[in-house]
C-alpha cells in the first residue's frame, strides 16, 4: 500500500494524541498524518496540498455541526471524508452521509482497527464513486455526439435521396413520411410558380 496522506481537522491535543496512537498500532500502515484546529486552516491545507482522506471533528472553534461537513464537502467534493464525534447522534451520522462523508465514527467507540478500515473504505469508497462519475460524465458525451449525428440527414450529393431506416434510398416525401409518419401535402411556392408560369409562356 502506498503512504496515504491524512488531515485531521481537530482543535482538541487529547483527540489527536488518541488517533496518533491508534494510528501507529496498525502494522505495516504508511501514512503522513497533518493538523488543523480551525476548519479555516484546514480548508487552506486543502487549497495547496493533496490529501487521501479527511478525519473532520464536528465541534470546531469556527464551526461546529453539520455546517462543518457541508462546507467541507461543498468546497472539496472530491476528498474522502470521516466524520469523528462525540456525538450519539443517528441523525447527524445520517445526514453527515448524505452531505457527503463516507463514514461517522464515534469516538468512545474507536479502535485501531475501525480507524484503519474506516479510512481504507472511504478512500476506495470515494475512488469508485469518482469512477462511476467520470464514466457517467463520458457516456453523456456519447449520447450528446450519437445525437448530434442522428439529426445530420444522410443526403446523397448526386441524386439528394435520403437513405432510409431499411438502407433505401428514398426521395424527400418517401423520407419523411418514414421518419415522422407525417403526410406530405403538395404545394408550389411562389419562386417554383414563377418559374413554371415562364416556363409555359416561353
Amino acid at each position: 500500500m502506498d503512504k496515504l496522506s491524512i488531515l485531521i481537522i481537530e482543535d482538541n491535543p487529547a483527540d489527536v494524541v488518541l488517533i496518533q496512537e491508534y494510528l501507529s498500532e496498525v502494522p505495516n500502515f504508511s501514512y503522513e498524518l497533518r493538523e488543523a484546529a480551525t476548519l479555516e486552516s484546514a480548508l487552506g491545507l486543502l487549497s495547496h496540498d493533496d490529501f487521501d482522506v479527511v478525519l473532520l471533528d464536528l465541534s470546531l472553534p469556527d464551526s461546529s455541526g453539520l455546517d462543518t461537513v457541508r462546507s467541507l464537502i461543498t468546497q472539496f467534493p472530491e476528498i474522502a471524508v470521516i466524520v469523528l464525534s462525540s456525538l450519539q447522534d443517528e441523525e447527524v451520522a445520517l445526514m453527515s452521509v448524505r452531505y457527503g462523508a463516507q463514514d461517522f465514527l464515534e469516538k468512545r467507540l474507536l479502535s485501531p482497527t475501525m480507524l484503519f478500515r474506516s479510512i481504507i473504505y472511504a478512500i476506495e469508497r470515494k475512488r469508485t464513486l469518482r469512477e462511476k462519475e467520470e464514466l457517467l460524465n463520458d457516456l453523456s458525451q456519447v449520447l450528446k455526439k450519437i445525437e448530434m449525428l442522428e439529426s445530420l440527414l444522410p443526403l446523397c450529393l448526386s441524386c439528394k435521396k435520403f437513405l432510409g431506416e431499411n438502407q433505401q434510398w428514398l426521395n424527400i416525401e418517401e423520407y419523411v413520411a418514414q421518419r415522422s409518419g407525417a403526410a406530405v401535402v403538395r404545394l408550389i411556392c411562389p419562386d417554383c410558380k414563377n418559374d413554371l408560369e415562364r416556363d409555359v409562356h416561353d
